[in-house]
């Protein structure tokens, strides 16, 4: 979020007492909450900003920088490392039920099936094929305007999640999809399955299987750029930011 804070107390280090704005590219004083010119937040670690408004305090007192003890910056909380390492684990955890059962349906995916109805309500003035794509269309529309939404904001965490979110919503597609001829999940309300529709318009009926792994695939290399991601600022030590401002 923002310049990575490693490159922040760098630059308190060398002296330097502004950060551009990584929304506008303005420069602003590290002790700053939010950009002079756009107004957007800054994301500076509180800690970087108190020491920033200290050190101007000393500076207007005519006081010299205290020099930094043992060599360092500001101290990284460990527990933004250890918040994040336990999220990925659980993650992956939650990822590992698809490899064991192939046609697993969790508990993320009643919120899913929810979009997925609303889906075929909301397009289905533009045509029977829209309408039926429709509810796979939102399962991923959603999870997707709220990552956009966050990553405007910031909030690394939060759009990351939002990230593995958009990759389960996959993995719950290829089993639908896996399932066009055999049609043995329930259906909500009954008729027509989508897939057996879809693939039956497309020419690929004969190859639900092969449609559902690339299916399954793409999910899963979209739940690994999230969980990199995560373990990316586990190391940095980002703060935890879930969409609060």
């Amino acid at each position: 979020m923002g310049p990575a804070l490693f490159n922040i107390i760098e630059l308190m280090e060398n002296g330097e007492d502004l950060t551009k704005c990584p929304y506008c590219g303005a420069a602003n004083a590290l002790d700053g909450e939010f950009c002079g010119a756009c107004y957007k937040k800054l994301h500076i670690p509180v800690e970087v900003r108190a020491e920033a408004k200290a050190e101007k305090i000393l500076a207007a007192a005519g006081r010299p920088r205290p020099e930094p003890v043992g060599g360092g910056g500001p101290s990284l909380p460990a527990f933004r490392l250890w918040a994040r390492l336990a999220i990925i684990s659980g993650l992956f955890f939650f990822y590992t039920r698809w490899l064991n059962h192939e046609t697993y349906f969790s508990f993320l995916d009643y919120v899913n099936l929810a979009f997925h109805e609303a889906g075929h309500i909301f397009l289905g003035f533009l045509g029977r094929f829209i309408m039926t794509l429709g509810g796979t269309i939102f399962q991923l529309l959603i999870p997707a305007v709220c990552l956009v939404h966050l990553l405007r904001r910031g909030a690394n965490l939060g759009w990351q999640l939002c990230l593995f979110w958009i990759g389960e919503n996959l993995l719950n597609v290829s089993v639908y999809a896996g399932d066009a001829i055999k049609q043995e999940l329930p259906l909500v309300g009954g008729g027509v399955h989508d897939w057996t529709y879809l693939l039956t318009e497309t020419g690929l009926i004969a190859h639900p299987a092969g449609v559902a792994k690339v299916i399954f695939l793409s999910g899963s290399a979209v739940i690994f750029w999230s969980l990199y991601l995560i373990g990316r600022d586990a190391l940095n030590r980002e703060p935890i930011e879930l969409g609060k401002d």
